[in-house]
C-alpha cells in the first residue's frame, strides 16, 4: 500500500484512532487538528486548567491527549482558534451567530491547513467535510479525498418534520442551510470526496438512496468500545430501564416518554432513567412523569449506571453510530434502539432492533426482556461477547483493511 495519509478532524473524535492507525503501519503522513492538550499551544493553555472561570474549559482541553506515537506528526492551529475564542466572546450567544462563527472557525482552520502544505500525502482522510478548502486544494492537487460520515445527512430533514408534529417540544434551529450557502456554496462533502466511510448501513443507505452517492464508493465500518465497559461487573436491579445521551427529539426521548407510559398503564412498575443534558421544557411535560432526569452525568459515573440497568434504550431518530449502545453491549446489558440509531445489535440476539417512532414496539421489547430473566440472560451474555468484536483496535483494523481495498 504506497500510500500517504493526510487526517483532518476537530477534536478528539474516535479517541484519535483515525491517525493512530495509520501511525501504527507508518502511513499517516500528517495529522491536522484544531488544538488538543498535549501538543502546540494548546499545551501550554492546558497549563490553565486550574483557572477560574475558564478552568472548566481548560481542563476539558487537558483531556485531549494525542497518542505519544502521532504527537510528531500533529500539527495544530493557533491563529484560527484564537480569532473564534475572541469572536465568540464578543458575539452574541444566540445559536444563528455562534453557528456562523463555527463554520468560519472551519474555513479559517481549512485555508491555514492548506498553507501548511500536503508534503507527500497521497489521501487525505477527513471527518464530515469539515475544513472547505482543505477538501477543495486537496482534490486540486490530486490527492484521493475519503470523508467519514459519522451521522445521518438527512438529520436535519428529519428533525424539522418531527418538529412540526411535536412543536413546542424543542425551539426552532439556526437554518444551517442558508448560512452555509451564504459562506460555502459548495458542498464539499458530496462535491470532493471520493470514498465514503459509514459507522453502520444506516448511513450508507441515506448517501445512496438520498444523496445520489454511488454504492460502490461507500463502505461500512463500525465504531469501537472504550476499553473500561469490558471490566464492568454487572450488578443490573430487575426493571430499571436506561437511557444515555441527550434527551431531545433526535434521540427519540418522546417516543420513551410514551413507551414508559404505555407500561404504566398496563401495571409495569418500572424505573427509567435519563442521563444526559435535558431542556427544562422536556422535562415538564406531563408525558415525561414517568421518566427520571439525571442530568448530565461525567464519564468516570456513567459506569455504574450501566453496571445496574437492566435493559438499555435508544430510540434515536437519527444517528451514526450511536456509541452508547457499543458501551451497552460492552457492560453486558440488552439494548434496545433502531436500524437508525446504526447500532450493532443484532434483533433477538443481543437486544430487539425496533421501528422508528413506535412507542407500543419499544414497551413491548422492554418488558419482553424485563419480564422473562432467562431471555435476559441470554441477551446479556451475548452482548457482552458481541461487544469483544467492537475493540477500537479491531475498528483500525478494519479501516485500513477497508482503505486498502478503496485506495
Amino acid at each position: 500500500m504506497d500510500s500517504r495519509f493526510i487526517v483532518a478532524q476537530n477534536g478528539a473524535r474516535h479517541g484519535y484512532a483515525v491517525p493512530y492507525s495509520l501511525a501504527t503501519l507508518e502511513l499517516l503522513e500528517r495529522f491536522y487538528t484544531d488544538i488538543c492538550g498535549n501538543v502546540g499551544f494548546g499545551k501550554l493553555l492546558a497549563q490553565g486548567k486550574k483557572m477560574p472561570v475558564i478552568g472548566d474549559r481548560l481542563y476539558r482541553l487537558a483531556g485531549r491527549q494525542v497518542p505519544i506515537e502521532i504527537q510528531p506528526l500533529t500539527y495544530t492551529f493557533a491563529l484560527p482558534n484564537l480569532r473564534w475564542l475572541t469572536r465568540t466572546t464578543l458575539s452574541s450567544r444566540d445559536e444563528n451567530s455562534q453557528f456562523r462563527l463555527s463554520c468560519l472557525k472551519s474555513l479559517e482552520l481549512g485555508h491555514a491547513m492548506v498553507q501548511a502544505g500536503f508534503g507527500k500525502a497521497t489521501h487525505l482522510y477527513s471527518m464530515l467535510g469539515e475544513f472547505p478548502p482543505l477538501l477543495i486544494a486537496a482534490e486540486q492537487q490530486g490527492l484521493k479525498v475519503i470523508s467519514d460520515v459519522y451521522i445521518l445527512l438527512s438529520t436535519e430533514r428529519i428533525l424539522a418534520e418531527e418538529r412540526k408534529s411535536f412543536p413546542a417540544w424543542e425551539p426552532d434551529p439556526p437554518n444551517y442551510d442558508a448560512i452555509r450557502q451564504e459562506l460555502l456554496p459548495e458542498n464539499v462533502l458530496l462535491t470532493r470526496t471520493q470514498v465514503f466511510i459509514c459507522p453502520s448501513e444506516a448511513v450508507q443507505d441515506d448517501l445512496v438512496q438520498n444523496y445520489g452517492i454511488q454504492a460502490t464508493q461507500t463502505a461500512v465500518v463500525p465504531y469501537g468500545i472504550n476499553p473500561t465497559f469490558f471490566d464492568l461487573k454487572p450488578n443490573p436491579i430487575p426493571r430499571r430501564i436506561l437511557f444515555v445521551g441527550t434527551a431531545n427529539l433526535r434521540k427519540g426521548i418522546h417516543y420513551l416518554a410514551m413507551a414508559a407510559e404505555q407500561l404504566a398503564k398496563s401495571g409495569y412498575q418500572y424505573e427509567f432513567r435519563i442521563a444526559g443534558n435535558v431542556d427544562t421544557a422536556i422535562v415538564e411535560k406531563n408525558i415525561c412523569k414517568h421518566l427520571k432526569f439525571l442530568g448530565r452525568i461525567p464519564r468516570d459515573k456513567i459506569h455504574q449506571e450501566f453496571a445496574t440497568a437492566d435493559v438499555f434504550v435508544l430510540p434515536s431518530l437519527a444517528e451514526g453510530s450511536a456509541g452508547v449502545t457499543y458501551e451497552a453491549l460492552g457492560a453486558g446489558v440488552p439494548v434496545v434502539t433502531t436500524r437508525a440509531s446504526g447500532s450493532v445489535v443484532r434483533d433477538g440476539i443481543e437486544g430487539y432492533i425496533v421501528p422508528e417512532r413506535h412507542p407500543e414496539a419499544i414497551s413491548r421489547a422492554i418488558a419482553e426482556i424485563v419480564e422473562d430473566r432467562s431471555k435476559r440472560e441470554r441477551m446479556a451474555i451475548a452482548a457482552r461477547e458481541r461487544s469483544q468484536a467492537f475493540t477500537w483496535t479491531r475498528y483500525g483494523e478494519r479501516l485500513i483493511n477497508t482503505l486498502k481495498i478503496l485506495s
